[in-house]
């Protein structure tokens, strides 16, 4: 059942890609096409640095025994990152499209948001603790005086 759902997604991704392609062409012509498609693919691949980055501090969070959600805020944000270079990388206009959306900060910070939220954690700065887990503290701060 999950391999035809997969094999539908990605041959209604070809024919998007397809579709894209030739609207482009349409638009601005056969050789200013190429053109577009290449630069989009070099600017994705001189961003793999980001991806390699995202990799490596994956790797040490994990060494130093590190779960992935205390990194949630910037393995989220480097994971966007790296998927919008490997969208840049590949051929097609409508990965493009998308992968430039990724490269917009508020673009991928809107998008962190509605994850949080679909996982249940809204604000990563937010601890929610047990009833049994936290108590009241009865000493309060001294006040200084007026001077």
């Amino acid at each position: 059942m999950k391999s035809k759902l997969v094999g539908a997604v990605l041959a209604t991704w070809i024919v998007l890609e397809i579709l894209c392609f030739a609207l482009v062409v349409r638009a601005v012509g056969l050789l200013a096409a190429i053109v577009l498609a290449l630069g989009a693919s070099l600017l994705g691949l001189s961003d793999v640095r980001r991806l390699l980055d995202f990799v490596r501090a994956g790797l040490a969070a994990k060494a130093r025994g590190e779960s992935s959600a205390t990194l949630d805020g910037p393995m989220l944000d480097g994971a966007m990152q790296a998927l919008a270079s490997i969208l840049l990388i590949l051929p097609g206009f409508a990965s493009d499209f998308v992968g430039l959306a990724l490269k917009s900060p508020s673009v991928r910070q809107s998008l962190a948001r509605r994850l949080r939220a679909r996982s249940g954690n809204a604000d990563p700065r937010l601890i929610d603790l047990d009833p049994r887990e936290w108590r009241r503290d009865a000493r309060r701060p001294r006040r200084t005086a007026p001077k």
